[in-house]
This record gives C-alpha cells, sequence and structure tokens, in this order.
C-alpha cells in the first residue's frame, strides 16, 4: 500500500490522459470528459475533506515539456505526492519520426533530472508513476506496443531506482479487456473513455491508503 496523509497536496502531472480541458472539449469523440483525476480526487476526498488536489496535464507534452515546466506546475506548488503519467507521446514520436522533426531531446536525460529535482526539492514527497499504455481497439496500433513498451522498461527502471511507486496501466487494461471489450475502453487505443479512466483511478484506489 502506498501511505498517504490526510491532509497532503497531491499533486496529477502529465499529458493529454491528465488534461481535463482536452478531454473534456473532445469528450464528443473520446467519451471521458470525467478522467481519472477526477474520479479518484473525489472518491479520496469522500475519506478525507482536508486533501488538496492539483491538475496540471497538458496535451503533447513529451517528458522534456513536463521537465521545462517542472518549476512551475510542480515544485512551486510543495505538493506532497506526485501522480505522473508521461511517455506515451514520446514513444509516438518515435514509432512515427515522419510525422515530426528529428527528436532532439529524448526522454531518458530528461525523467532522470525529473527524479532529480523531485527528490532534492521536496522534502519526503511520494511519487506514484503510471506507466503508459495501450488499449488494444485498433488493430492497425497494435505494432505500436513494441515501441512503447521499451519506454515503459525505461520509465519503470527509472522510477524504482528512485524509489517511485509504480503503477503499471497496462496490465491493468490486460486485464480490464477479458471482460470488457476494448472499444469500450478506449476508441482510439489511446485515449481512455469514463471507463478507461475508471480502471486508472480503481488501480490507484487499490494501493492508496489514507492515514
Amino acid at each position: 500500500m502506498i501511505s498517504i496523509k490526510s491532509d497532503s497536496r497531491i499533486l496529477f502531472l502529465g499529458d493529454s490522459i491528465t488534461d481535463i480541458k482536452f478531454n473534456r472539449r473532445f469528450n464528443h469523440s473520446l467519451h471521458g470528459k470525467n478522467i481519472y483525476t477526477l474520479q479518484l480526487s473525489s472518491k479520496l476526498k469522500k475519506k478525507s475533506k482536508d486533501l488538496k488536489f492539483f491538475y496540471r496535464g497538458i496535451a503533447s507534452n513529451r517528458t522534456y515539456h513536463l521537465y521545462d515546466r517542472l518549476t512551475k506546475d510542480c515544485i512551486n506548488l510543495k505538493p506532497d505526492a506526485v501522480i505522473m503519467l508521461i511517455g506515451v507521446n514520446d514513444a509516438w514520436e518515435h514509432y512515427v519520426p515522419e510525422q515530426y522533426p528529428p527528436l532532439k531531446r529524448p526522454m531518458q536525460p530528461h525523467i532522470d533530472k525529473i527524479y532529480r529535482r523531485l527528490k532534492t526539492e521536496l522534502d519526503d514527497v511520494i511519487i506514484i508513476s503510471l506507466l503508459p499504455f495501450m488499449i488494444d481497439s485498433v488493430e492497425e496500433k497494435l505494432p505500436f506496443h513494441k515501441i512503447l513498451d521499451e519506454y515503459r522498461d525505461t520509465l519503470r527502471k527509472t522510477a524504482l531506482k528512485n524509489g517511485a511507486y509504480v503503477i503499471d496501466l497496462k496490465a491493468e487494461f490486460n486485464t480490464a479487456q477479458k471482460s470488457i471489450q476494448p472499444c469500450k475502453l478506449a476508441a482510439d487505443g489511446i485515449y481512455p473513455t469514463f471507463l478507461g479512466h475508471k480502471v486508472i483511478a480503481d488501480a490507484l484506489l487499490r494501493e492508496i491508503e489514507l492515514i
């Protein structure tokens, strides 16, 4: 279990999957405006009204974008716990390089710097790394798993090396897909529906213990 104090400041940090405005704007196609951050915070608030939540997901972010905004969107907020979901855009850029300019800022050094700053500038911060995922609802995208797994492995190893907790969302969705059709979890394979976001929120709820 991940023990978090009942008066903690909890920060959600990530890309479009964590971006509330993005998911509301495209709800007509994504069907997922009540994203995992809102589902989780609503349920945790019922257990403790003293919790404070901050939402800093920005669509299209790569790891280096997150690093560039870390002072403003993380360090200055002084969170007690950081829930971070990043990496799928880094992997996608590698998967379809013809759609993007040459990659000049790779993931590895920036994720290393993010952890170094979190550990040195935030006292006793709890870090939860959510490993990125793809849901098997679009057959043409299935080859992306191979590239994404390479990035997931880097993120897992870096998180564990830095004492972070790791929740493997691919494993969570693999389990969910045994009883729920993939298209009901994410129509495009990347952006979760309400049900898909619920899988993420429930995975976090099972691991978080308020003290």
